[in-house]
């Protein structure tokens, strides 16, 4: 008994020492797959998931002046002024309106276009490019009276000012740039500031 337990024990031992060894392989092989399933995994908060493609419908440069409509507007200021354009893009030959709004707070006013003298009178001129033509004057609503004593001609509240403009059949396609150069005074009952020069610009495709 003693013989045949001898000669069995270095064989228990080897099996024990191949047990360890197998275990020891199977560990690291499963901690190597869950490393490396999660190296694969993103989370569904990652901006990288199902993220679309974008598409731009205009070039980059044509969309940052891509608007049409532009303002000076300032909160608390007595007098806003806004040019406007119905369209981003037009054709040759076409004609459209370009319009000059203004929003003039409650009890103040500002002159007419023929005011007297001539340097406190609302006045509005467009710098256009080339290819571009006026189409008559300025179509200007009815003014008011002041409420001062003199009972001068006056716009108050919101007016619109109308210019046709028309492309020139010969007008080649691209980018142009459309300038409004407006000056006003703006004036309540008891006093009246300086007068106020805003230039504002809009850009036009041509097609």
């Amino acid at each position: 008994m003693n013989a045949l337990s001898l000669k069995r024990h270095p064989v228990c031992g080897i099996n024990a020492t191949l047990s360890l060894i197998c275990l020891g392989c199977f560990l690291l092989t499963v901690s190597g797959c869950e490393q490396a399933s999660e190296q694969k995994v993103i989370p569904e908060s990652s901006t990288t998931v199902n993220q679309p493609e974008v598409e731009t419908a205009l070039p980059p440069e044509r969309q940052q002046t891509n608007q049409t409509v532009v303002s000076d507007r300032v909160e608390g200021q007595q007098v806003a002024v806004l040019l406007e354009i119905p369209h981003q893009e037009v054709k040759p030959g076409a004609s459209f309106p370009v319009t000059l709004k203004f929003d003039i707070a409650p009890l103040w006013e500002i002159r007419a276009l023929d005011a007297q003298p001539e340097n406190v009178a609302t006045q509005l001129k467009l710098e256009l490019p080339e290819g571009f033509e006026t189409q008559g004057d300025w179509q200007a609503p009815p003014s008011g009276r002041s409420q001062s004593a003199d009972s001068h001609p006056v716009y108050s509240g919101q007016v619109e000012f109308l210019q046709m403009i028309q492309v020139k059949q010969d007008t080649q396609p691209g980018e142009y740039e459309i300038s409004s150069h407006v000056q006003y005074q703006a004036c309540d009952e008891f006093r009246c500031l300086s007068p106020t020069k805003v230039t504002l610009k809009l850009t036009i495709w041509v097609d």
